[in-house]
């Protein structure tokens, strides 16, 4: 019996196969895998046509969408970070994974899988750019002279806000929950009913952000974030500060000041039903000149990066929102035309 077992193992013919007492035979069929190999020619990457950094972005819509900037930009910024040493990604490449990783947040695993680089080679390259490109950019977020802001002064300003040095306003960004108590307690925000992180933002009525507080928990109250930005030490005499209704106190922080600044904000309600035609017209004045700071935020959260900011990023928020505001800062003006917009207005 083992002698006729071994004789079929040792058999490599094919076996036929029959069906109960039919005789007829059936086709002969081989057991096992056939050694011919099939190629799926469709899944093939064609190298030539493949992502390969820098190199494969070649029209200002790509380099739009997938790094926020233009190519004049582009090369501004490359100019601020040092060479690579030792690093098998060009300088080019190293500025596009920092870029790609600020405008659409993808993870550091899936801009490795792009580049072909390893995660923690993607890692290491965000974090030296970020404290290159943050020091080396200070300066293009910047508290201007009155002369500058008043060249730039847009007509919809004129003649109620001529004197118009700075529109403040506060942003959130969810961030994720944190490890500690306290760190939790100091980042929920009861008006988002979730964990932020709030900061101030203060741009001139150009649309240059001239302003940045440090990252704050979003427990603070917009009005405490204010006074310790260090507005009130900037301002001078004759300026005007518009803001929202979220500013009550630093009217009164001003007036004690003993400085000449008017804030200007729309009027409250208070325990009214309604406003007066006065008052809705005063709402109206101010926020039309006020919405120019909605859209400079608009732009900031066009970066996904501060969608919502991942703990192991928490050391370097401060960092982060300063290069987006200094990517906002290189586009466009909002304001393209002072007589379209006082138009538009």
């Amino acid at each position: 019996m083992v002698k006729f077992f071994l004789e079929i193992l040792e058999d490599t013919r094919p076996i036929k196969i029959y069906c109960g007492n039919n005789n007829k035979k059936f086709a002969n069929k081989e057991c096992g895998t056939p050694h011919k190999t099939f190629v799926d020619t469709e899944s093939q990457t064609d190298n030539k046509h493949g992502f390969h950094g820098f190199a494969s972005v070649t029209k200002d819509r790509e380099i739009l969408d997938l790094a926020g900037v233009s190519f004049p930009n582009f090369d501004f910024l490359l100019t601020k970070i040092r060479p690579p040493q030792k690093c098998i990604v060009s300088k080019k490449d190293r500025l596009l994974i920092f870029l790609m990783k600020i405008k659409t947040g993808l993870t550091f695993s899936g801009l490795g899988v792009l580049f072909s680089v390893h995660r923690t080679t993607i890692s290491a390259i965000f974090y030296e750019t970020l404290q290159h490109l943050a020091s080396a950019t200070r300066n293009l977020v910047f508290w201007p002279d009155i002369d500058a802001v008043q060249e730039t002064m847009p007509d919809c300003f004129l003649p109620d806000y001529n004197n118009t040095r700075v529109i403040i306003d506060c942003t959130e960004f969810r961030i994720d929950i944190p490890t500690s108590v306290d760190n939790r307690v100091f980042t929920y925000s009861n008006y988002k009913k979730n964990f932020t992180a709030k900061v101030l933002i203060g741009i001139t009525p150009g649309g240059f952000i001239s302003l940045r507080s440090d990252v704050a928990g979003g427990r603070k109250y917009d009005s405490q974030l204010t006074i310790e930005s260090g507005l009130l030490d900037l301002l001078e005499d004759g300026d005007i500060v518009l803001a929202d209704k979220g500013f009550p106190e630093i009217k009164t922080v001003i007036d004690a000041s003993g400085k000449k600044v008017k804030m200007v904000m729309p009027p409250f309600l208070e325990k009214k039903t309604e406003f007066s035609t006065e008052e809705t017209q005063q709402t109206y004045s101010v926020a039309r000149v006020r919405i120019h700071v909605e859209r400079i935020m608009q732009r900031l959260r066009t970066h996904q990066i501060l969608h919502k900011i991942p703990q192991h990023l928490f050391h370097c928020i401060d960092d982060i929102l300063h290069i987006c505001c200094v990517l906002v800062n290189l586009q466009p003006p909002i304001i393209s035309n002072k007589t379209d917009e006082a138009n538009e207005g």
